[in-house]
C-alpha cells in the first residue's frame, strides 16, 4: 500500500522557479551562487487510509538561512503562515516542506567524477537526489498531518545541476518516488517521501529497518530515545514533468557566479551528440 503525493502543475511551476533562482541568482549579501532554498507545501489530504495528499500551493520561506549545503527555516515564519492558511479554510492545509540540493561540477569531483563519467551520471550513481540523513533528522517530532489515528509528514526535495550539454535521454519516471527532467542544459530531479510518525517503543523490526533508509542513525544529533520516530513509508509521486524538447536557454555556473543566455538569444540547442 502506497502513500500518494500529487503535485499540481501550479505548485510544480513555483518549485522550479524558486529552485532556479536560488541556484543561478546571487542573493543579497552572498558571495556565492548555487544555494539551497526552503518552502512550505499546502493543499489537501484524504480523510481515510491509504494516505493521499494533493499539493496545491507553495510558499518560499524568504526568511530561511540559505547556504551552499544547508538551509535553515525560521520557526516564526511557519507559525504565521499556518494561521494565514487557516483563514483560507479547506484546501490550504499544511502538507509539509520542500528544499533543494544544488550541485556544481567542482563538488561532484569528490564522488569520483571522470571525463567519461561526470555530472548527471555521478548524481545518479551516488543517488545524490535522495534525502540526506540530516533531512530525515529534521522530521523527528514534526508531523504535519493526521489521517484517522495516524500522523504523517511529507517532504519533497528538488536536485538541480547545470550540465555541459543538454541531454534528456534519461528524463522521465525513475521510480515511484522520483522523476528526472530537463530544461535546456539544466538537469532536475524531484523526489517525494512520506513519513509516518510512530511511538518509538512500538516500532517493529521492519520499522527499524525503514528508519535507516536515509542512514538517520549515523547522523550527529540523532536521539534514539525520542518519543516518536518518522518512519519512511512507500511513496508514490504523481507529477507531470514532461518537458521533452522544450525551448530553453543555456546556464553556465561556477561557485561564485552564473551566466544565462535565454532561449530567444541562444543560437542553437545544447544536446549531447
Amino acid at each position: 500500500m502506497f502513500a500518494t503525493v500529487n503535485v499540481s502543475q501550479s505548485a510544480f511551476f513555483e518549485m522550479i522557479m524558486s529552485t532556479f533562482e536560488a541556484y543561478a541568482v546571487k542573493h543579497d549579501g552572498k558571495k556565492i551562487v548555487a544555494i539551497e532554498t526552503y518552502a512550505q507545501l499546502w493543499g489537501k489530504t484524504n480523510k481515510t487510509q491509504p494516505f493521499k495528499c494533493s499539493i496545491e500551493h507553495f510558499s518560499v520561506d524568504s526568511s530561511a538561512k540559505q547556504e551552499r549545503g544547508s538551509v535553515t527555516p525560521h520557526r516564526l515564519s511557519l507559525e504565521i503562515k499556518k494561521d494565514i492558511a487557516q483563514a483560507f479554510g479547506e484546501g490550504y492545509a499544511h502538507i509539509g516542506s520542500f528544499h533543494t540540493h544544488p550541485w556544481l561540477d567542482s563538488e561532484l569531483n569528490s564522488f569520483g567524477a571522470t571525463p567519461k563519467s561526470k555530472g548527471a551520471a555521478i548524481i545518479r550513481k551516488n543517488k545524490l537526489f535522495n534525502f540526506s540523513g540530516g533531512d530525515h533528522l529534521c522530521e523527528i517530532g514534526r508531523p504535519t498531518l493526521a489521517v484517522g489515528d495516524k500522523r504523517y509528514s511529507v517532504a519533497l526535495v528538488m536536485t538541480i545541476y547545470a550540465a555541459e550539454k543538454a541531454d534528456d535521454i534519461r528524463d522521465g519516471v525513475i521510480d515511484l518516488t522520483l522523476v528526472e527532467f530537463s530544461l535546456g542544459n539544466v538537469k532536475l530531479w524531484l523526489k517525494a517521501q512520506v513519513y509516518e510518525h510512530k511511538v518509538t517503543k512500538t516500532l517493529t523490526e521492519e520499522d527499524k529497518k525503514a528508519l535507516n533508509t536515509y542512514k538517520l542513525k549515523e547522523v550527529k544529533g540523532f536521539d534514539k530515545d525520542a518519543s516518536t520516530m518518522p518512519i519512511p513509508i512507500d511513496t508514490h509521486l504523481e507529477c507531470d514533468a514532461n518537458f521533452y524538447l522544450e525551448k530553453f536557454g543555456r546556464l553556465d555556473i561556477s561557485s561564485r557566479k552564473a551566466e544565462y543566455e535565454n532561449s530567444e538569444s541562444a543560437d542553437k540547442r545544447w544536446f549531447v551528440c
